[in-house]
């Protein structure tokens, strides 16, 4: 993705942990708290916001490292997780004794996504030994916050083996392409109007002519001929879920298209059986997400160990069955992915 760059931190087989940098504004986000130990410490300073799908110790363990690092520095960390998530962090908070740090030297925002919609928030600080004190919102898991580039962070629950386990979406701001090759037709040449024209179309100033030197445009004609828009890219973040219907269906409803998606893939599709048992993905489950999500880029991880120290056989594995499954028309692929309902099904009844 252009305005992203992410990372995976602990490869195909570690804790689950993937370190995202917003390009356009500076910003650094973490999707879950595995072991946290390879990321720079620059690069872990750089951190205010994490996204945790849900707290089993392989994806909440590194908030230790976390919150280590920013203990001199009194900044506002925010974090988001799923029901009962005030709790989970108050509790990280209070294992430590605090006696040697200033009021106030330790401040968390933490959002708690709850099963009815609502996201409330508390601020739990030192001052007050991490007291929870709710405050409601007029958050969504639609729109848990807006980034500074305009990016939208959303989220959707899912079901993990009777735990709710948290998907997350960054949908990147829809683009105004410049259509360059159309400038010699006009008379044009590249110049600093470029950027005025395309911030007054963002922000819907069409009232007033535009000027670009001594020749006077019709604002709207000329955006019609020199500006092209493009849907933002987005990237979907997804882990620990069981392949169900319902699951599935929330994924689409909550998230429609993903440009790019991070997807568990624990088990190989020979061990459906071992994937049902866990709530965990097999390789072609994983694949059928990216496809149902109409996804250009898949990446896996989060890859069993029983595999050995390789990986290489699952990923071969989901990216056959990505092409194969991208490759359907819109009946063969509510085929294949009805066709995995029913097998799944039928092992849980044994």
């Amino acid at each position: 993705m252009n305005e992203l760059d992410v990372e995976i931190l602990n490869g195909l087989q570690g804790d689950p942990a993937v370190y995202a940098f917003m390009r356009n504004s500076g910003e650094s986000l973490l999707f879950d708290l595995g072991n946290i130990e390879q990321l720079a410490q620059k690069d872990l300073m750089k951190v205010r916001c994490v996204f945790v799908s849900h707290t089993h110790m392989d994806h909440f363990m590194g908030f230790d490292r976390w919150l280590r690092v920013n203990i001199p520095h009194k900044r506002l960390l925010k974090i988001w997780g799923p029901a009962p998530f005030f709790e989970r962090v108050q509790a990280k908070l209070k294992a430590y004794a605090w006696n040697l740090i200033e009021p106030d030297q330790l401040r968390f925002e933490v959002h708690e996504i709850r099963e009815d919609g609502t996201v409330p928030v508390v601020t739990l600080t030192n001052t007050n030994d991490f007291a929870i004190n709710v405050e409601e919102t007029d958050d969504t898991p639609h729109e848990l916050m807006t980034l500074q580039d305009g990016s939208v962070m959303a989220c959707v629950s899912l079901d993990h083996n009777g735990i709710k386990s948290l998907a997350y979406k960054i949908q990147n701001p829809d683009k105004l392409r410049f259509l360059h090759e159309n400038l010699a037709g006009l008379g044009l040449v590249s110049g600093a109007w470029i950027s005025q024209l395309q911030y007054r179309v963002r922000n819907n100033l069409f009232l007033e002519p535009f000027a670009i030197g001594d020749q006077i445009f019709n604002l709207r004609d000329l955006a019609d001929k020199l500006l092209q828009g493009e849907k933002g890219e987005s990237l979907v973040y997804l882990t620990d879920l069981s392949f169900n219907r319902k699951n599935i269906a929330a994924l689409r409803s909550g998230f429609g298209v993903a440009h790019r998606i991070i997807c568990e893939s624990s088990f190989l599709d020979r061990d459906r059986n071992r994937a049902v048992a866990k709530a965990h993905l097999t390789t072609r489950q994983a694949a059928l997400i990216a496809m149902a999500l109409k996804t250009k880029h898949f990446n896996i991880f989060h890859v069993s160990t029983i595999y050995g120290t390789g990986a290489e056989e699952s990923l071969a594995e989901a990216q056959k069955f990505f092409a194969e499954f991208s490759g359907l028309d819109g009946h063969d692929q509510d085929a294949v992915l009805e066709a995995e309902f029913r097998e799944v099904e039928i092992l849980r009844t044994f």
